[in-house]
């Protein structure tokens, strides 16, 4: 009889039965059996795979980035000693806070351990963008009340990572496509393909594309600002300015992080600041950093009362080679920090 493949599941404090909202703080929990979706899953696996270890916390918990910290060798130390062929998280449908806690755990576990790992969501899943590419996600329907259309495919791609087993196309293993492409072969050569797949499209026929485009999200503009001296504006640049050292550590290429500092008139110069931008010539910048963020021109409008007035600080990143996903994180961030301040417009100065 062949020996049956582990698996380690994580769920919340809901599906965990430890409670709903009212445990969305509790802490992380342990189990050495199947719960919840797990009975499940195994009852589908049948002699295959069984569920060793059930790791749970609440949702709150879990996305508070301090708590995580605490955590999360717990976590791995967990799954490590589990022994674990796989490790799945959720489904967790359409929940945002319970998407965003199964793609860290499942990041963790993929990253920390090399064990394949696989979550479960709808599509417009706030976390579906933010982990797509880095963890498998299967389609789960939109709530709950979809558990039992959701788990067989969950539970067979689950089973193929297990065994070490090729996927399928998203469309027949059905998990939300990743965009990575796999080499196979063909029958027919690429010149036969696009020639049969152009006759399909000048002939009105169903055909599928071997590379399709991104669909990028449009983006409406904001509204003409009508009175500037009425105004609080703030300075944002993708020119990589920062303290000289680099406190921050923000990358010179593919950032994942943006710095806010704030400005001293007196210090605002060459020997306190540069630019640590991978992708220009920093030179102009290193020798006076207000050619890029020109903080006392934009006093002078002030003084003017051209504008209303300038936040004594900027925030800065290096925009070269960030990916779109961490490009709208990063901007909702800084967007974010000048709301709270009441910034109502912005300067942003690239390179």
């Amino acid at each position: 009889k062949m020996k049956k493949l582990k698996a380690v599941l994580y769920l919340n404090q809901f599906y965990a039965g430890r409670g709903g909202e009212d445990m969305a703080h509790s802490g992380l929990e342990i189990d050495a059996e199947a719960k919840g979706p797990g009975i499940g899953l195994q009852a589908i696996w049948k002699d295959e795979m069984e569920i060793v270890k059930t790791i749970s916390a609440g949702d709150n918990f879990i996305n508070l980035d301090a708590n995580y910290e605490l955590v999360k060798d717990e976590i791995a130390a967990a799954v490590r000693a589990a022994e674990a062929d796989v490790f799945l998280a959720g489904p967790a449908f359409n929940a945002g806070r319970y998407g965003v806690a199964c793609g860290r755990v499942c990041e963790l576990v993929s990253t920390e351990l090399g064990i394949p790992v696989v979550t479960s969501m709808f599509p417009t899943n706030p976390a579906v963008e933010m982990f797509l590419g880095k963890v498998l996600i299967a389609v789960s329907t939109e709530t709950a009340g979809g558990m039992r259309k959701s788990l067989p495919q969950f539970a067979g791609l689950a089973l193929k990572l297990a065994k070490g087993e090729a996927l399928a196309p998203a469309k027949v293993d059905q998990y939300i496509e990743t965009g990575i492409r796999i080499n196979e072969v063909d029958e027919h050569s690429a010149a036969y393909r696009v020639v049969a797949m152009l006759l399909s499209k000048l002939n009105g026929q169903p055909y599928v594309t071997e590379v399709p485009l991104r669909k990028e999200k449009q983006v409406a503009a904001a509204a003409a600002i009508k009175d500037a001296s009425k105004l609080k504006f703030g300075f944002v640049t993708t020119g990589g300015l920062v303290p000289k050292g680099n406190p921050d550590k923000i990358k010179m290429y593919a950032a994942d992080s943006y710095g806010s500092y704030e400005i001293d008139v007196d210090t605002f110069n060459k020997n306190y600041y540069e630019s640590i931008h991978g992708g220009y010539d920093t030179t102009a910048v290193n020798e006076d950093p207000q050619r890029l963020v020109p903080y006392t021109a934009a006093k002078d409008l002030e003084k003017r009362g051209i504008i209303g007035s300038v936040a004594p600080y900027f925030l800065s990143t290096s925009g070269i080679g960030t990916n779109v996903g961490m490009s709208q994180q990063l901007g909702a961030a800084m967007a974010q920090q000048f709301l709270d301040d009441g910034v109502q417009a912005v300067f942003l100065t690239s390179t």
